[in-house]
C-alpha cells in the first residue's frame, strides 16, 4: 500500500512476516509491506519502492524504511522449494545459512534490507527492530513457534 494522502493510516498485520514502513519526507509519501517468504521472493518492497517512484516522484535516496520484529534467521528454517523461490538472489548469501541438506535459516529482514538498499534505499537509513517474534513469546505472536494465528499492526501516515 502507498499513498500521499495525509491523514491516511496505512496499517499491516503480521506476526513472523516483516512489517516494513517506508517514507519519503521530502514529497511525501509513505508505504507499508507485509513481506513473508513468497513477498520477498515476489520483490513486494521493491514494488512499493517503484510505485513511489512512479506515482509520487519518489527518489529512494530520501526514504527512510522501519522493519519490525519478525522471525529471526536463528529460528525460520526453510527448505529447497524456499530456496528456489528466492531465485539466486544476490542477498541469498547474506540472509541465508546452511542447517543441512537443502536447509537453510533464512533471515527475512536480512533479506528485505538488502532488496531496500538494491533498489536504492541508503542502508544508514534503514532501521530494524532486532527482536525474533520466534524467540519472545513474552513480546510477540508466533504463528511458527505457536501454530496459532495472533498478530501484530505497524502502521503509518503522514500526519494532516
Amino acid at each position: 500500500m502507498v499513498t500521499s494522502e495525509r491523514g491516511i493510516w496505512l496499517v499491516i498485520y503480521a506476526a513472523d512476516c516483516v512489517p516494513a514502513l517506508i517514507v519519503d519526507v521530502k514529497t511525501p509519501a509513505i508505504a507499508a509491506v507485509h513481506a513473508g517468504w513468497r513477498g520477498v521472493a515476489a520483490g513486494v518492497v521493491p514494488a512499493a519502492i517503484a510505485r513511489m517512484r512512479e506515482a509520487f516522484g519518489t527518489a529512494p535516496g530520501r526514504c527512510i524504511a522501519m522493519l519490525g520484529p519478525a522471525i529471526g534467521g536463528c529460528c525460520y528454517e526453510v527448505d529447497a522449494p524456499v530456496a528456489r523461490a528466492m531465485g539466486g538472489a544476490g542477498w541469498w548469501p547474506r540472509a541465508a545459512r546452511p542447517t543441512g541438506p537443502e536447509r537453510w535459516h533464512l533471515d527475512l529482514r536480512t533479506a528485505v534490507h538488502e532488496q531496500l538498499v538494491a533498489s536504492g534505499v541508503p542502508a544508514r537509513r534503514v532501521a530494524t527492530v532486532p527482536y525474533c517474534t520466534a524467540c519472545r513469546p513474552d513480546l510477540f505472536f508466533s504463528y511458527r513457534r505457536d501454530g496459532i494465528c495472533g498478530r501484530m499492526a505497524a502502521c503509518i501516515s503522514l500526519r494532516p
